[in-house]
């Protein structure tokens, strides 16, 4: 136990050295970042608010309070108010997605079903939009022509021929139950549900990303320094001084899980996630999982920085692919496929189970794939582990080259020695061209995913998943009413696990559950078990309970149809009776007249936000995470000392410090460049954007590996990066973001950068003012030469 206690101890104390206090202290802020700068990161793959227009000619108290009621639904941004002579076309060139006429004398007509049909206007640009209001449209409509119908083939089915009292007792009943019917359509539902599943679903996201985050954090600054300690000879004179292979190793995983239990603890603490032993569960497994994939990843690596370089491009593969950044329904088959290497893909699931009430055998069926990972990743790095220790140390005889085998480069200071110089050093960065090749197709898949996920092929339809717990002909009525509707696909599924799996998937914007018990509530007139959960930030949620409570409320008004009958009469229906009263119910539904007519019109398509995240943003990702990265080589210690040697050599700045410098520089454009390109040639502003930050972020690297983090950054490159582009507004739209926040994201280099390539010369100008002034703050100065 003592040589486990030791190892343990050396395993922690290397950590706090490397990094210190604030490796720890970053994930809190991640959180604050995520936040502020994520909240709305999955927006794009569901349908947005959008615009209407309403021209009221009925003038009545009642229109007005439809308007009201109308402009008061999530998913309609704006409800536009037609002026007096105001075309349709110009209401539609607007924005509109379409235009609502609502006749005059509309209410009256309606209470003695005349029925004055409504105009609606669709614009023929906003095809997903259009479809998705005549649905909502289609559903309170049906409301009414339901309870006219049921009404009309009650009375003529008890009575015959109707007098004039009676036809007033019918449009008296009609309307209450018309009045009851469409001011409580959304009674249908769980409203238990309905208000807190904005919070909860968007809260799990933010959880699941961070989770992930941390348990591939900890974890790779643990197995980081394997390769070093086995080339220094620490595990054979640990073994010689009486302790076992196995415990030197096995204090890697302790120290790591050590230092990652506080912070999922914190985190915990903070999001308070459902599921309770399973969430811990899903983060020990994702923890176990992430350790294994790293330690196959770094175990061949010759040093500690290449192996951080391997698990930090790991890191960025999965919070690109894995769906922490981008919505992986947005992504072609294949990335989803690739999706499923990453912990982000398998902590949603997991976290998605404990929120659904899972057990432990559905949560291992689920999350057995991350141990599969992490023990194929664990056999890979066997063979490294156990091989011969070799007394050839990498670096050492660089370091102790005489001083005059630099003097012939360093003493014809020029172009050519200075382009020399920055190549030697560009390809030393990256560990050989196997290391930058591995940069650059990371760099193109993430590009190519930004690509995607931002082109703007947005859904094409409401998707919404359904679980009827019960099988009953109501529940597959109810579900077939939803599936003929324009604008809506429905997604069945068998078990709430499977729903929630498409809703955290992002196949479905909301979950539908038919509850057990649903046709006897028809019968009864009781509360129907209906409950539906929307995605996170689906601005879509109202409108399909709309849907979902238009196509319920007619079963609704056809059963309560049925019981007035018997009622009337005086003794239960008969079966034939009562399919003879279902029968006439759908005859009255075709003579009534039509309450609305659909024409459509040429408009303006939805505008775009001019602030909304772009190809740039994941760019500006790429080039931070890789020069925080490349640039901890500058501060090695064998660097240092050449630099130090060189400093009495004719030209040494240019060629010691310029080289660094123009390395990074070289570095973060291929890496910036290849990541855009996926996405098409980029315009000039966008180049522009590109060719100021990189000598910012690059001078930055050098400026705090100077002064401050020293061979930490490579170590804090993954917080660093993406704490400061989520604050930047890489991805997600300033527009959401508080006036405190837009103006700090404008103090970051990336908010700086995404401004430039929007038009803003100052900003491109303040990049560069930036970018010299970092320059200055990391140059060289005086060495102690120990």
């Amino acid at each position: 136990m003592k040589p486990l206690l030791a190892v343990l101890w050396k395993d922690l104390r290397l950590f706090f050295g490397a990094t210190g206090l604030i490796a720890l202290l970053l994930p809190l802020v991640l959180l604050l970042a995520l936040q502020a700068g994520a909240g709305d990161l999955m927006r794009q793959a569901y349908v947005e608010p959008f615009p209407i227009a309403i021209r009221d000619e009925d003038k009545t108290v009642m229109s007005r309070s439809l308007t009201n009621q109308i402009a008061e639904i999530a998913l309609f941004s704006q409800v536009l108010r037609a002026e007096p002579g105001q075309s349709d076309t110009s209401l539609l060139e607007e924005g509109a997605a379409a235009v609502i006429t609502i006749p005059k004398d509309f209410f009256y007509d309606m209470y003695t079903m005349e029925n004055g049909a409504v105009k609606v206007l669709l614009n023929d640009e906003m095809p997903l939009e259009a479809s998705l209001l005549r649905s909502v449209f289609l559903s309170v409509i049906q409301i009414i022509r339901a309870d006219q119908s049921v009404g009309r083939a009650v009375f003529t089915f008890c009575y015959g021929p109707l007098d004039q009292e009676q036809e007033w007792e019918l449009w008296h009943q009609t309307s209450v139950q018309l009045l009851q019917d469409a001011l409580g359509r959304q009674q249908v539902f769980d409203q238990a549900v309905q208000a807190t599943d904005y919070a909860a679903a968007s809260g799990r996201s933010l959880f699941a990303c961070a989770l992930s985050l941390l348990c591939l954090f900890f974890p790779l600054t643990a197995v980081r320094s394997l390769s070093e300690e086995r080339t220094l000879g620490v595990l054979p004179r640990y073994v010689a001084a009486g302790g076992r292979a196995w415990t030197f190793f096995a204090s890697k995983f302790l120290a790591a899980l050590l230092l990652t239990a506080p912070a999922c603890a914190a985190l915990l603490a903070l999001f308070r996630p459902a599921g309770g032993l399973l969430v811990i569960l899903t983060a020990l497994l994702l923890f176990a999982g992430a350790f294994g994939v790293l330690l196959g990843l770094t175990a061949w690596a010759r040093e500690g920085m290449a192996a951080q370089r391997r698990g930090n491009l790991y890191l960025l593969f999965s919070l690109v692919v894995g769906g922490a950044l981008y919505p992986l329904e947005l992504l072609p088959p294949a990335v989803q496929l690739l999706s499923r290497l990453t912990l982000p893909y398998y902590a949603r699931r997991g976290v998605e189970l404990a929120y659904a009430g899972g057990d432990v055998g559905a949560l291992m069926g689920t999350l057995w794939p991350v141990l599969a990972l992490g023990a194929v990743g664990a056999a890979l790095a066997l063979p490294a582990l156990l091989r011969p220790v070799t007394r050839s140390a990498p670096a050492m005889p660089a370091i102790q080259n005489p001083p005059q085998q630099m003097e012939p480069a360093a003493a014809r200071p020029g172009a050519g020695a200075l382009l020399a110089l920055t190549a030697l050093k560009t390809r030393a960065m990256s560990g050989g061209w196997a290391g930058l090749t591995a940069l650059l197709l990371t760099c193109a898949l993430c590009g190519g995913v930004a690509a995607q996920a931002l082109s703007g092929s947005g859904p094409s339809q409401l998707s919404v998943a359904a679980v009827p717990l019960e099988e009953s002909d109501a529940a597959l009525e109810l579900l077939q009413r939803l599936e003929a509707l324009e604008g809506v696909a429905v997604l069945r599924c068998a078990t709430v696990q499977e729903g929630r799996a498409a809703l955290s998937e992002g196949r479905a914007e909301g979950l539908l559950t038919i509850g057990s018990g649903y046709t006897a509530a028809l019968e009864t007139g009781g509360d129907l078990p209906l409950s539906y959960e929307s995605a996170a930030s689906a601005a879509s949620a109202q409108a399909a309970r709309e849907i979902i409570a238009g196509q319920a409320s007619v079963q609704r008004a056809r059963s309560r149809g049925l019981r007035d009958a018997a009622e009337r009469l005086g003794r239960p229906l008969t079966t034939a009776e009562q399919s003879t009263l279902l029968a006439r119910m759908d005859e009255e539904d075709q003579l009534l007249p039509p309450l609305y007519t659909v024409e459509t019109a040429s408009g303006a398509p939805l505008p775009a936000d001019p602030m909304a995240p772009n190809a740039l943003g994941c760019g500006a990702l790429v080039v931070l995470f890789t020069l925080f990265t490349w640039g901890a080589w500058t501060a090695r210690a064998d660097a240092r000392r050449v630099e130090a040697r060189l400093k009495s050599l004719p030209g040494a700045l240019l060629l010691s410090y310029g080289s660094d410098a123009l390395s990074l520089c070289l570095i973060g454009l291929l890496a910036g460049a290849v990541c855009l390109l996926p996405g098409g040639w980029p315009a000039p502003l966008e180049w522009e954007a590109l060719l100021c930050y990189v000598p910012c972020v690059a001078g930055l690297t050098l400026a705090l590996t100077r002064c401050a983090l020293s061979g930490r950054m490579d170590v804090l490159a993954p917080f660093l990066a993406l704490i400061t582009c989520l604050v930047g507004g890489c991805f997600g739209s300033l527009e959401s973001f508080s006036p405190l926040l837009r103006t700090l994201s404008r103090l970051t280099p990336q908010g700086l950068a995404l401004a430039g390539g929007r038009g803003s010369v100052s900003c491109l100008f303040l990049l560069l003012l930036a970018a010299a002034l970092f320059l200055w703050l990391g140059r060289p100065r005086a060495h102690t030469i120990t």
